[in-house]
């Protein structure tokens, strides 16, 4: 009867309130928190990507008799890219000419790279000729910080578990 009487006592006290609520909230609080700076890691990785892109074009655009390969301008791009990881084997570029009699592009979400090097689909680097219309896309997979948060569970990744980044312009070679 004395054990019956001091569980009944225990289950009654109240001291160790803050201790459960604190056990239940916290976790839920943590993970929101990894999951808006993995949010905010992400997307200024997106926007330095895109950023050195454009700048990548611009060089390419005002610098004359420059021969364009795509070891050269991943170089540019990755030096003004600090936050991806690996950029130079991570970085994969795709230089094409646009037909400007039917304005046909390629569908955006199909380049990239995975961690095997595999290029899916085959990537084009065509520099292209005076007065062209050309589109430049970059891609570059990344980890994500936190695979089982929210935002890591909702997003388009690879076998490996990489989240791909793209970037896209169109600029028009100027003549020499």
């Amino acid at each position: 009867m004395r054990g019956l009487s001091y569980l009944s006592r225990f289950w009654k006290r109240e001291d160790a309130n803050a201790t459960v609520e604190f056990v239940i909230v916290f976790p839920i609080i943590l993970i929101v928190f990894i999951a808006a700076f993995e949010t905010a890691m992400l997307l200024t990785r997106q926007v330095m990507l895109e950023k050195a892109l454009d700048g990548a074009v611009r060089y390419m655009r005002l610098t004359s008799g420059l021969s364009v390969s795509h070891d050269a301008i991943r170089t540019n791009i990755c030096d003004n890219t600090p936050l991806i990881p690996d950029c130079g084997n991570a970085l994969l570029l795709d230089l094409r000419v646009i037909d400007q009699t039917t304005y046909a592009l390629p569908d955006y979400q199909t380049l990239c790279i995975d961690r095997s090097g595999t290029v899916t689909p085959a990537n084009t680097f065509n520099p292209g000729a005076e007065n062209q219309l050309m589109l430049v896309r970059a891609c570059a997979a990344v980890d994500r910080i936190l695979p089982i948060s929210g935002l890591g569970l909702e997003l388009t990744r690879d076998d490996t578990g990489a989240v791909h980044l793209m970037a896209a312009t169109i600029f028009v070679n100027e003549p020499d």
